[in-house]
């Protein structure tokens, strides 16, 4: 390495067993494959009379330096721009019960109540 130079960060490869359980990888060309033959969304609700769309998937990707790697997110989409967020979740159920909670709070938040 050269002086001053900094390292770049490696990310860690992940993807799921038959359980849904997330299990790094090693190999790119493996994940690649991996990430391209599955579906990794897991819950999408359209919210069409308010144009959301809130969609919970699997990423895949972490960084090196995450001890609890965020491997799942959930995306609003559709809202005013500062509310368009991202809310990443470390198992399935973790980031199914999260969509779910965003699910309702926008839904209360858009009727009004």
């Amino acid at each position: 390495m050269k002086p001053g130079s900094v390292p770049r960060k490696r990310k860690r490869l992940y993807v799921l067993d038959g359980k849904n359980r997330p299990v790094e990888v090693f190999d790119f060309s493996e994940w690649s494959r991996w990430m391209s033959e599955n579906d990794l969304t897991f819950r999408r609700t359209l919210m069409e009379e308010f144009g959301v769309t809130v969609t919970t998937r699997f990423r895949g990707v972490s960084d090196t330096g995450t001890r609890d790697a965020l491997l799942f997110v959930t995306r609003i989409a559709g809202l005013h721009e500062p509310d368009n967020e991202s809310y990443g979740a470390r198992t399935l159920d973790e980031a199914l019960e999260q969509h779910e909670r965003i699910v309702q709070k926008i839904l209360r938040m858009l009727s009004g109540r």
